[in-house]
């Protein structure tokens, strides 16, 4: 009853929603993202949402298929010397960016090294790489200083930071400076004229396009757009944004809240796709340079203070199909799944956390917390974690904003009176953790490394033997470590795993079964 009369409460304000956008044609697709489409640079962040938008602009040399497989793609093909250190990859015919300029080597060389700067991967393939270089208009040539297995899985990774190639004056610009000009050689061009941030966000069909001869399979194969234009619509209310859909104003929303899918029940316009590829851990990043995380015993506080279980059950409830409670750092079901050094994630002892507060010389340093309220899932995550910490000894700071104010801000090494931070929610998803190599909490570099700046050489050395072995029982062995080491630093707290409920309108058809929302390939049902 409760659900029923929320989704009546919403619909007033669905339809004034509609009637913003004006009348809806059939070859229009519309979309509710998890957060706002706030930047086109996806070198600039690792925002899953900036992410998702930009496979609709860009495009990549090499990306994985069905089968995790590293195939061409903006490549016609590569070659590799007999010594395994010289790649020679030739473009496809036909690229074309969207402001009608060819696609040349030159254009992908500066991408890759502008991609290479921020991306964890692509920082080692640089470092291992004698030279990148355009020896004409469709051939460039990687030069390596010694065999690495792991180029092609660099050049092919599919999320964030994907080496999405852009216009060389674009990629000129520094990585950390997010470019404002959308301009790349996918299957849909950015309207910029009709971006609304905080609004909408359109792409049409890019007519030059031309797609590969191969099916679609997961990033990889012919990228056909079926739609002639997208709207990625910001709804942050989500219970208006589910009313939108069951009414048929949008056809498509990334995450419904557990709380959300009974109203789905007997609906003929759309239904629940429970999809497990596209599923994250609940992950709580701590910011190894603010106080009071700074200090290691205040971090295995932390550890003692939360246990998985709460947590998803605020999330899900009774859609118990929608999560494990799973804490290894390369995932369930991945070939690197562990149990090792989760004692202290699994098992809460608020006890435990106040006596290695007190023997911290912890002084009630609050903790800031950034409640995200356009997020269901971190919604209800909060939620359960402030008194969490209150009840372990925790001071905290709450103050409610939304996703893409925190996706800015944790950018900032500063402290957290100038705009620093202590931790906040996110959600790696199954393709970025499941490989040790583009799993960003057991790189430990620092200050060189993604948010929270966790350091230890430990890992960089455990890192560095995976990369150099091809032995599956070695990597097996060095990941299990790396988890190890890792749950003694704490990068981040794991507190559960999950499918992402999306809401699909019941006329599409042809998505692709992925980690990452692909929307070319869609179309209605004739």
């Amino acid at each position: 009853m409760k659900l029923k009369s929320l989704a009546v409460a919403a619909l007033t304000a669905s339809l004034m929603l509609g009637s913003t956008f004006g009348a809806v044609a059939e070859e229009v697709l519309r979309l509710r993202m998890n957060g706002d489409i706030n930047s086109v640079d996806p070198i600039a962040t690792t925002n899953f949402t900036i992410r998702n938008s930009a496979y609709l602009i860009y495009d990549t040399l090499f990306a994985l298929d069905a089968d995790f497989k590293v195939q061409p793609q903006m490549a016609e093909g590569y070659t590799l010397s007999d010594d395994q250190l010289t790649y020679t990859i030739t473009l496809r015919d036909g690229l074309k960016f969207h402001d009608g300029s060819p696609v040349t080597a030159a254009d992908a060389v500066a991408s890759l090294e502008r991609w290479g700067k921020v991306d964890g991967l692509g920082k080692i393939l640089f470092s291992k790489a004698a030279s990148l270089t355009a020896t004409d208009d469709k051939t460039l040539v990687l030069q390596m200083k010694e065999p690495w297995g792991q180029v092609l899985p660099a050049l092919g990774k599919i999320s964030s930071n994907v080496p999405f190639i852009m216009p060389a004056r674009l990629a000129a610009n520094d990585p950390t400076v997010p470019v404002t000009e959308p301009i790349g050689s996918g299957p849909f061009k950015m309207k910029v004229d009709e971006w609304v941030p905080g609004s909408v966000a359109v792409y049409e069909k890019f007519a030059d396009y031309v797609p590969r001869p191969e099916p679609a399979s997961m990033a990889a194969g012919g990228k056909v757009a079926k739609f002639d234009r997208i709207e990625i619509r910001y709804i942050p209310d989500s219970s208006q944004a589910v009313d939108a859909l069951l009414n048929g104003e949008i056809d498509w929303i990334e995450d419904v809240a557990a709380d959300l899918i009974p109203l789905f029940d007997g609906s003929d316009t759309a239904h629940i796709f429970a999809n497990p590829q596209a599923g994250n851990s609940l992950q709580l990043v701590v910011n190894h340079l603010n106080p009071p995380f700074d200090n290691p015993k205040v971090r295995e506080a932390l550890q003692w203070a939360l246990e998985p279980t709460p947590f998803m059950q605020a999330i899900f409830g009774e859609q118990t199909q929608l999560y494990q409670i799973c804490v290894a750092i390369f995932f369930c079901g991945s070939p690197y799944e562990s149990t090792i050094n989760t004692d202290r994630i699994m098992t809460r002892d608020p006890a435990k956390a106040k006596a290695l507060l007190a023997e911290a010389g912890y002084d009630g340093t609050p903790v800031f917390l950034p409640h995200v309220t356009d997020i269901p899932f971190h919604d209800h995550a909060y939620s359960v974690l402030k008194p969490m910490l209150e009840e372990a000894g925790f001071a905290v700071d709450e103050q409610m904003t939304d996703w893409a104010s925190v996706s800015t801000r944790r950018a900032s090494k500063e402290p957290v009176a100038n705009g620093g931070w202590n931790v906040f929610f996110t959600g790696w998803g199954y393709v970025d953790q499941s490989n040790p190599m583009t799993n960003v909490y057991v790189a430990g570099a620092g200050k060189d490394g993604w948010f929270g700046w966790a350091d230890s050489a430990e890992l960089r050395e455990l890192r560095t033997q995976f990369a150099a072995t091809t032995d599956a029982g070695e990597q097996k062995a060095l990941a299990e470590k790396m988890q190890s080491v890792a749950y003694d630093l704490v990068p981040f707290v794991p507190l559960g795993q999950a499918s992402l409920a999306q809401g699909v309108a019941s006329n599409l058809e042809g998505f692709i079964d992925s980690p990452v929302p692909f929307f070319w390939n869609v179309s209605r049902k004739q």
